[in-house]
């Protein structure tokens, strides 16, 4: 042991670079792991690492970081980095960018970085527009390519609001945040994981019937506008549901009780409840909901879902009107009970909330009952 601590100090000291001797892929993998302002910098470590740099399989950029003190400093940045860099794949990208730095003035640049990652493989890409109001608008195609297999968007806004990402072959992860945007009739079969939050669905007419054969997670919540209606999802295993948004849709402006559009899930009944047939094969569920406050939707997941083991319900609070409207009574058109694989069933509810001994009675006359369920008391919602 003594040995070796001396053979380490004399290693030290007489300058020896152990970080030189690694082989080329790791030091690439480490390098990949910085942000690219730091990767460049290990240029004057020695010989070697001169230009290990413009081999590195990743851009990362955050116009945070204190190396940049103004955005011409972070365009100059990436320009340079992109025009030096040896034409090697680009396995990630992620800029991340504050919209406190008028990112419309870089628009093009925006496109043209882009572009170049999609143009080099990149199977990774992040770009998010942070602490912004209007989101940055993005040609249709700037982020499709056959090799992405993730795809991170914040605050960004497409020609037509279309984001067809059909021809994205092996995406498997889609996250849309703060978003203006339709995604269209179909996704790849490759998607497994697809989130949507804080987005706003374009200006369409009605629902967009969206076909999702290989996703697994599924998470849409405070979303506005004609929320996309899933078709069967029968790779589906959890799913997160802000349903007063999917469910309403734009009809929430509707003070008549008729928008106007022929399919409207609101205005026409709720006899089909396309999103939520959609959710039927999932085992693991959680529901945020006040529209669930009339059960109608709650009743119908339960029907159309044969393997569902967890279900979490999320009560919002309601307004006074609603527990002098609402009846006391339950009376279904059929009995049916509730899938037999069902393990357990949560319910976050507001401390005082009136509507719990009906759901209660709603779940009993289906099968759930209470050595199934599990209370968590919360003061706000």
């Amino acid at each position: 042991m003594a040995e070796r601590l001396c053979s380490k100090k004399a290693a030290v000291a007489a300058g020896e670079d152990r970080l030189s001797t690694l082989p080329e892929d790791v030091i690439h993998l480490v390098l990949s792991l910085l942000p690219s302002c730091q990767a460049v910098r290990t240029c004057v470590l020695a010989t070697r690492w001169r230009t290990l740099w413009k081999s590195v399989p990743s851009l990362r950029v955050d116009a945070d970081d204190e190396a940049y003190r103004c955005c011409q400093d972070l365009k100059r940045f990436i320009d340079s980095f992109l025009r030096c860099r040896d034409p090697t794949p680009l396995h990630e990208c992620e800029i991340l960018f504050d919209d406190d730095r008028r990112s419309e003035e870089f628009h093009q640049d925006f496109e043209l970085w882009l572009r170049y990652a999609v143009s080099h493989k990149v199977r990774v890409l992040r770009f998010e527009i942070l602490a912004g109001h209007d989101p940055l608008q993005l040609s249709a195609g700037a982020v499709i390519s056959e090799h992405l297999t993730t795809l991170i968007l914040r605050c960004v806004e497409f020609e037509d609001f279309s984001l067809d990402v059909s021809g994205c072959q092996s995406l498997e992860v889609l996250e849309m945040h703060e978003c203006v945007i339709n995604i269209g009739t179909a996704l790849p079969k490759s998607l497994k994981h697809l989130t949507i939050r804080d987005t706003s669905f374009g200006s369409q007419d009605s629902p967009c019937l969206t076909s999702a054969p290989g996703l697994v997670t599924l998470e849409v919540a405070d979303c506005h506008g004609w929320t996309p209606l899933f078709k069967s999802l029968p790779s589906l295993v959890a799913a997160f549901i802000n349903t007063e948004y999917v469910l309403k849709g734009s009809c929430g402006n509707s003070f008549n009780g008729y928008c106007g559009h022929e399919q409207c899930v609101v205005c026409h009944g709720i006899a089909d409840f396309v999103f939520l047939e959609g959710l039927s094969g999932a085992t693991n569920l959680e529901l945020t909901a006040e529209y669930f406050m009339y059960f109608h939707g709650l009743v119908f997941f339960l029907k159309h879902s044969p393997i569902l083991e967890r279900l979490t319900l999320e009560h919002c609070t309601l307004s006074k009107q609603w527990y002098d409207t609402t009846t006391e009574t339950y009376k279904p058109k059929d009995k049916f009970l509730v899938s037999k694989h069902l393990k357990a069933v949560e319910i976050n509810h507001v401390k005082g909330d009136k509507r719990i001994h009906l759901l209660l009675k709603v779940l009993a006359f289906h099968g759930v009952y209470s050595e199934l369920i599990n209370f968590k008391e919360k003061y706000t919602s």
